[in-house]
């Protein structure tokens, strides 16, 4: 990762329900990221067999960023339930 961030326990936003509709975006709005959520914070390589996702991931939320989805990705951007002790 080419980045550190502080631990950012609590952050209050906005989080879209839907679908992100392409059609209404411009180059100057802002794009749409696929976030995922995990129970744990933990890398796994254990998948689940019926999904091939891994065992921790709960769901994904739409979130809206300035940065193109790409960036949050290479970043390993998601959201955490637990956080290490």
């Amino acid at each position: 990762m080419c980045c550190d961030f502080p631990d950012i326990y609590f952050m209050p936003t906005k989080i879209s329900t839907g679908t992100p509709d392409a059609s209404n975006q411009t180059d100057s709005e802002l794009y749409t990221f696929e976030c995922p959520i995990y129970q744990t914070p933990e890398r796994s390589r254990i998948l689940n067999t019926s999904t091939s996702l891994p065992t921790n991931f709960l769901t994904s939320v739409y979130l809206s960023t300035a940065k193109p989805p790409s960036h949050w990705i290479s970043m390993q951007v998601a959201l955490l339930c637990e956080k290490n002790e």
